[in-house]
């Protein structure tokens, strides 16, 4: 779980790091900037539903309470962030990229920050339970048997 958690967090930086260097340019090229964003919206997406499906469920079922209400707090926040991230897609539209694109790449920083913060939110939670749960050392059944 953890590896590939860690493949999904370096998968979004690594395109974040692309839309970033497309806002460096002068002009917006709408083609690239699209497909960025749009790989950037299926990595986020699996991430979240990796997240969901797999890694939440295994350790709030297994982590000490004081854990767990953690896990439920980064988990609900996941999902005001992905309410964020619509609004933000709904506001910039392609057609409002290329219109206002210093505005954009304004915004788009922000929302990166935004991103790279919740990685790294999610890093120090999640890969040290991960870790645990791995080498079996968590609070769950497997633990105590």
């Amino acid at each position: 779980m953890l590896a590939e958690l860690r493949q999904h967090h370096e998968k979004i930086r690594d395109i974040l790091a692309a839309l970033e260097a497309l806002c460096q340019d002068r002009h917006a090229d709408i083609a690239k900037v699209s497909a960025v964003r749009l790989e950037l919206t299926r990595a986020s997406r699996a991430r979240s539903a990796y997240l969901n499906a797999v890694v939440y469920p295994k350790l709030i079922r297994n982590c000490p309470p004081d854990r767990r209400i953690a896990l439920e707090k980064l988990k609900s926040d996941g999902m005001l962030m992905l309410v964020r991230s619509g609004d933000h897609l709904r506001r910039w539209t392609s057609r409002e990229v290329a219109s206002d694109w210093p505005g954009y790449c304004l915004a788009s920083a922000a929302a990166r920050q935004t991103m790279i913060a919740r990685i790294e939110l999610e890093a120090g939670l999640l890969y040290p339970l991960l870790r645990d749960e791995k080498r079996g050392n968590g609070d769950g059944p497997r633990a105590r048997s």
